[in-house]
């Protein structure tokens, strides 16, 4: 069953119009008809199974049949602060990690970032952001990341309780625990940001600034990992050990 996400809270009976999303691909896309079933989620998490009851034109009403409750989302709140990468890594990894269970992602420009978007930069947001919300669909989550840019000084005050930053030279000393430790100590409702350098590597004079804003350097095991697959790897671990561990 289909699922889409809702600017406003859900009433009994849903109003939906030509001008939003949710009606061109309910009505337009999928050819939906009187009777046709799909779920629907607000901005408060409230999740619903929903039928469309009458169809007239370019409107639409759907009317609520039941409530329902679901337990998809990480218990802390992940920000991933990363770089832009070339080509269309970027969409790939807003997809993964969305479907992965981050809660937001901000991008900016570190110094040896190679990709600048320039002006196209609030087109570029958009597009992510798209790709963000179908990815929450498709993989049933009861909210959609937000996708931000910002400097790299806003960026590294980021709203956290827990901070890490992924640096190569930690796996390359053999350094195993602070992710492990930092995943296993953080209680749920906490708030966790995680960086990454871009596809040029952290310099020493950064790590040292970031632990000075409280990232803790950790290693991601002994493979030197790609800018995109680095953040996938350290949200699958985190949900090995918030998710599937005894």
């Amino acid at each position: 069953m289909h699922r889409y996400f809702l600017d406003e809270p859900i009433e009994q009976v849903i109003h939906l119009n030509k001008n939003q999303p949710v009606f061109h691909h309910l009505v337009r896309v999928r050819r939906a008809k009187v009777g046709t079933k799909a779920e629907f989620v607000d901005n408060n998490q409230r999740l619903v199974i929903a039928e469309l009851t009458t169809l007239s034109g370019d409107e639409a009403e759907v009317t609520v049949l039941e409530e329902k409750e679901q337990s998809v989302e990480l218990p802390v709140d992940v920000t991933l602060i990363v770089s832009p990468v070339k080509n269309d890594r970027t969409d790939w990894f807003v997809q993964k990690a969305t479907e992965l269970g981050v809660n937001r992602i901000v991008l900016t420009k570190m110094a040896r970032t190679v990709v600048d978007w320039g002006k196209q930069q609030e087109k570029k947001l958009a597009r992510l952001q798209k790709i963000a919300l179908n990815a929450a669909e498709q993989s049933h989550r009861l909210v959609v990341p937000a996708i931000l840019f910002m400097s790299y000084e806003d960026a590294l005050q980021t709203d956290k309780d827990l901070g890490l930053v992924a640096w190569e030279e930690s796996a390359k000393e053999g350094e195993k625990a602070t992710l492990l430790k930092v995943a296993e100590s953080a209680q749920a409702g906490q708030r966790l940001a995680v960086l990454f350098g871009p596809e040029g590597g952290l310099s020493e004079a950064e790590v040292a600034q970031l632990q000075q804003e409280d990232f803790q350097p950790a290693g991601l095991g002994p493979r030197i990992l790609r800018a995109e697959t680095a953040p996938l790897y350290t949200l699958s671990a985190l949900s090995v050990v918030w998710e599937l561990a005894d």
